[in-house]
């Protein structure tokens, strides 16, 4: 099997490069001889029209594509871009290295300016100002791939670990269905997750905007990218979904059934699944290459419905049911430093979690329409619901024992816990938004509305024996907690354009915050042999009330290119909390502060290249806890006191960001740099005294600062065989960090340094391979001699392949290896994770059957390294085992009328 894997990854080499290629060079220029930048120039097969390889124009109208045309004599040249007439030409395959086209001329298209009309088969990228459009199906994926894999196929689109996504390194903060958040995820992860990659026509990624910048036109000031996911309409008209079960070793199962329907622009999707392969959405053929904590169960179900555009009168409602089940299981190894006392603890935990919820949501968006056709003027209407009710029940035991580095016992500490809780919430946004002339004028005033009620009940027991004092410290106790809270909240802002380029965007923000809680703790009595002794330092009985009201100011003036921006705010925040049962915890706070920023942004007329500088200033209040001066003994070993003296803590923060497209090279670079500074920062102070308990209390700190920045870099190389994506970043970060133990103030000081590479290869739907490796660096140092200085690196490399062999038999391989420098002896430093699958097509693409394995190795571990200035641990965590597992999946549906194209698989297009 292994030679012939090589075989064919050697020929498909080989193919490449010893077919014929040709650079094909050439101007494009309007009727009036303007040169045109981002014009996407491609060419198609004569055979089949597939896509063979694209470029983008450059500023002088220049493009030179590398074209690979195997053995074909002629192709299709075409050039599309927006507001011009779609150009398409025969052209013959020269002899040479070289063909030169000269000036290429295209005609006006009156109508239509706002879309690229394309004749044929779509080109693989089109670039329309600040928008990239790819074409789904220039991108090829394997049977069953989802959205996400296809995402992970696209020049410049990258797919951390963490499931992470950038574009050209810019994050990515929202992903939508045909413009609509699909189950209300802003996120887009059960749409990432269950929408076949075949269903979607075109995947667009734009500046982020928020809901009122796209209907006011102002520009995204996010610094972050969206991207949206266009369904194909077959005349609008379509239905598609599939069944997926499997199961495997060890009683481990899973199962998925999605249903999508679009009637005339009204879509309806239904997902439903189940699994204990610790999976919450979707369903994996291949499991991903992670480290999943625990045991988990679960079972969700949802539908979701929307119509309309965000540009028109819309409606969005969806509905979620979840429920899970976890078992978790931890054990450590904390060595700590402190001033004059050093000392080790191992522990023990294991803990369960059973919960399920309902959650809905609902975006109605109404546009009025002037009466006069040739106004601009437009009002939008709003309303946005969402809903959650959850129940949950959990427990956990926990044991640790902690001695001196000489190896004297301190004290063995043992606790377990039982609650159930209810929590139910609902909020609602109300807006109204009327804008004028479309040139972002306009006014909006908004009533949000956030109401939630919890219960719970729970019973704790913990007994700490203490050897130094030959005594044992036991709480046993039950409690009974309610609360409610509701957050009323109204702002208006206005934005006008006083004179040319100048516009004055004043605002006005008021919120009243109420909680309520009633918390009764009755300790365990031995002579009654009930909990029936009423704790009174620990019970409330509080009613809290926040009032906050900020006007602001911003001031905005652009300059041909370059954008000012200023931004000014008074805040006035009224706080007082009463308690009926410990009067010494009630207090009146009242805090008034000034807060500013600034920005000045460049981006070029096409957007290819973009750079900002970002002020901002910031405050954070001292929460009710760190205010209270009331001892909180809810634990025994750790016990808080507030400090009614802390002043807030003001951060500020300045980042510079660049973007630049190099479109006619298909690269892409950008970078980030960031420098904060705290005044008066809000930190623990703890004291921890010989038997390991710990008193913390709350105080203000000068002297922290940190400093950060990344850059990466992205290529891309596309022909008709052949698709390549290479991606190099770097990041790096200092913090100068100030704290407090047993009284003496140290500084830490943290430096990291992660460089990372991937790479990624497509041949002929044939082979597709894809590595990663980062490499991450740590170094903490510290001004006192209490603590040890300390640095490590960690390691990670990731290597994932998909093979088709003979006909419609594919090979599937996700392998991951992770190394950590300074794992403690008992702990593996290092981790082999393998999951592998083997697959077959069945009846004309309609059907698979795979083979998976997780694990094949069994050499995944749980072990983590978590170090801070106060200690270093190692941790193992109880971790999803070894399996495999028969996977089978059927897939239907049709596009007005007709049967998807499911026929053919992947080797034919």
């Amino acid at each position: 099997m292994l030679k012939k894997l090589l075989l064919v990854f050697l020929l498909c080499f080989a193919t490449t490069l010893f077919a014929q290629k040709f650079t094909l060079e050439g101007i494009v220029k309007d009727e009036y001889t303007k040169v045109l930048e981002g014009a996407t120039v491609y060419i198609q097969s004569i055979k089949d029209s597939v896509p063979m390889a694209y470029g983008i124009t450059n500023k002088n109208g220049e493009f030179s594509i590398q074209v690979n045309v195997e053995d074909d004599k002629k192709a299709i040249f075409n050039i599309a871009y927006l507001g011009y007439k779609p150009y398409l030409k025969d052209i013959d395959v020269p002899e040479g290295n070289t063909l030169n086209l000269g000036e290429v001329v295209l005609q006006d298209q009156v109508e239509e300016l706002n879309v690229v009309s394309i004749v044929g088969k779509a080109p693989p990228v089109v670039i329309k100002k600040d928008t990239i459009e790819y074409n789904a199906d220039s991108f090829k994926t394997l049977p069953n791939d989802k959205a996400e894999e296809l995402l992970k196929k696209l020049p410049g689109v990258d797919i951390d670990l963490d499931g992470n996504i950038t574009v050209n390194g810019v994050d990515v903060e929202a992903v939508n269905v045909d413009g609509m958040r699909f189950f209300g995820e802003k996120k887009g992860n059960i749409a990432l997750k269950n929408i076949p990659s075949q269903a979607i026509s075109k995947v667009q990624v734009t500046d982020y905007k928020t809901d009122m910048q796209k209907f006011t036109g102002e520009e995204s000031t996010s610094g972050t990218k969206e991207i949206n996911l266009k369904i194909k309409k077959g005349q609008n008209r379509a239905m598609f979904g599939d069944v997926k079960g499997g199961y495997g070793t060890d009683d481990k199962y899973q199962a998925n059934a999605n249903l999508f329907q679009m009637i005339d622009g009204k879509q309806i999707g239904l997902i439903a699944g189940t699994n204990n392969i610790n999976s919450s959405r979707g369903f994996n053929a291949l499991p991903d290459t992670d480290t999943s904590n625990g045991y988990i169960e679960s079972d969700f179900v949802g539908a979701n419905f929307s119509k309309g555009r965000w540009d028109e009168t819309r409606i969005n409602a969806n509905y979620r049911y979840s429920a899970q089940s976890s078992e978790t299981e931890r054990k450590s190894n904390r060595e700590t430093f402190l001033p004059d006392l050093n000392y080790i603890t191992e522990s023990n935990n294991k803990g369960f979690n059973d919960s399920e919820s309902h959650t809905g949501d609902s975006d109605l968006k109404f546009i009025i329409e002037p009466k006069n056709k040739a106004s601009n003027n437009r009002v939008q209407i709003s309303n946005e619901t969402s809903f959650n009710t959850a129940n949950t029940d959990s427990g956990s035991t926990s044991k640790s024992t902690s001695e001196y580095t000489n190896g004297d016992l301190v004290s063995d500490y043992t606790s377990t816990n039982q609650s159930t809780s209810s929590n139910y919430n609902i909020n609602n946004r109300f807006r109204v938004t009327p804008a004028r002339g479309g040139g972002g004028n306009y006014f909006n005033i908004g009533l949000n509305t956030d109401f939630s009620k919890s219960s719970s009940d729970s019973k704790k027991y913990s007994e700490n024996i203490l050897y130094n004092r030959n005594e044992t410290v036991i709480q046993d106790q039950i409690s009974n907690t309610d609360s409610n809270n509701s957050n009323i909240g109204i702002n208006a802002e206005w934005s006008a354009e006083l004179f040319d380029d100048f516009r004055i965007i004043p605002s006005y923000n008021a919120d009243v915050n109420s909680q309520s809680s009633e918390r009764y703790i009755y300790d365990y009595d031995a002579g009654s042999d009930s909990y029936d002794s009423f704790n009174e330092m620990l019970s409330t009985d509080s009613k809290y009330i926040a009032t906050t009201i900020r006007p602001s100011l911003r001031l905005r003036y652009q300059l041909n290119d370059f954008r000012f921006e200023v931004e000014a705010g008074h805040t006035t925040t009224y706080r007082s909390y009463k308690d009926q049962i410990v009067e010494a915890r009630n207090f009146k706070a009242d805090f008034e502060y000034l807060t500013y920023s600034g920005r000045i942004r460049y981006r070029d007329e096409n957007g290819y290249k973009r750079i900002s500088l970002d002020y901002n200033q910031n405050v954070n209040l001292p929460s009710m806890s760190q205010l209270q001066p009331v001892e909180d003994v809810s634990n025994i070993t750790h016990i808080r006191v507030g400090n009614p003296f802390l002043e807030p803590q003001i951060n500020h923060r300045l980042r510079f960001r660049y973007q630049n497209n190099l479109a006619f090279h298909n690269i892409n670079i950008s970078g980030n740099a960031n420098a904060g500074i705290t005044q008066d920062k809000i930190i623990n102070s703890t004291t921890t005294d010989s038997d390991l308990n710990k008193l913390t209390t709350y105080t203000n700190i000068n002297g922290d600062y940190s400093i950060d920045g990344d850059a990466s870099i992205s290529k891309s190389i596309y022909n008709k065989k052949t698709n390549i994506n290479i991606n190099g970043s770097f990041s790096a970060s200092f913090n100068n960090s100030l704290s407090m133990q047993n009284g003496v103030k140290f500084t830490g000081q943290t430096t990291r340094f992660t460089p990372s590479i991937s790479f990624r290869y497509a041949y002929d739907n044939k082979i597709e391979l894809s590595a990663r490796y980062n490499y991450s660096a740590f170094k903490n140092v510290y001004d006192t001699d209490a603590f040890n200085d300390n640095d490590y690196f960690v390691q990670n490399v990731n290597f994932d392949s998909n093979i088709f062999i003979i006909k419609n038999l594919f090979v599937s391989n996700k392998v991951a290896y992770r190394y950590n420098s300074r794992v403690g002896d008992a702990f593996d430093g290092d981790a082999v994770f393998w999951n592998a699958g083997i697959g077959m097509e069945l009846w004309d693409n309609k059907a698979t059957v795979t083979l998976v394995g997780y694990d094949v190795l069994g050499k995944n571990n749980g072990y983590r390294r978590n170090v801070t200035e106060t200690y270093i641990e190692d941790v193992e965590n109880r971790i999803l085992e070894q399996y495999f597992m028969l996977n089978f999946t059927y897939k239907f549906g049709s596009f007005a009328g007709q049967p998807m194209n499911v026929g053919g698989g992947r080797r034919r297009r």
